[in-house]
């Protein structure tokens, strides 16, 4: 049961105690997933794939079968559009390096990843 201010004040003056707060100023905290979860939704984060995420999740496809769990995708230079291969010996950095073109045709066609100019093996 709530009371507005004048009936708190009544009644702690009766009972000789202090005013208590508005019993509303203390409801409990919200959970924090909760409030992460809004401000995502708020800023818009999430709602975009990024070229780094379509990239991964394309690998296989990119590379194939054989090369995609000796090779990765390490990151992306955004200022020059270089997309950075880590690659696990120098056969597959040099097998890698024949099949550049291709490869970075076929990422160019992944929506958002236009802007990928270059490879770079290491």
């Amino acid at each position: 049961m709530t009371h507005n201010k004048k009936e708190r004040e009544l009644l702690a003056n009766f009972l000789q105690i202090p005013t208590s707060e508005d019993p509303k100023m203390h409801s409990l905290p919200e959970e924090f997933s909760r409030v992460i979860d809004r401000a995502w939704e708020n800023w818009g984060i999430g709602n975009e794939v990024s070229p780094e995420h379509r990239i991964s999740e394309n690998w296989q496809k990119l590379v194939g079968t054989a090369l995609s769990g000796k090779c990765a995708p390490e990151k992306i230079n955004g200022k020059n559009g270089t997309l950075f291969i880590r690659t696990s010996s120098g056969p597959i950095k040099q097998e890698l390096s024949f099949l550049k073109p291709k490869i970075l045709a076929k990422i160019r066609k992944l929506k958002g990843c236009t802007k990928i100019r270059e490879i770079k093996i290491f």
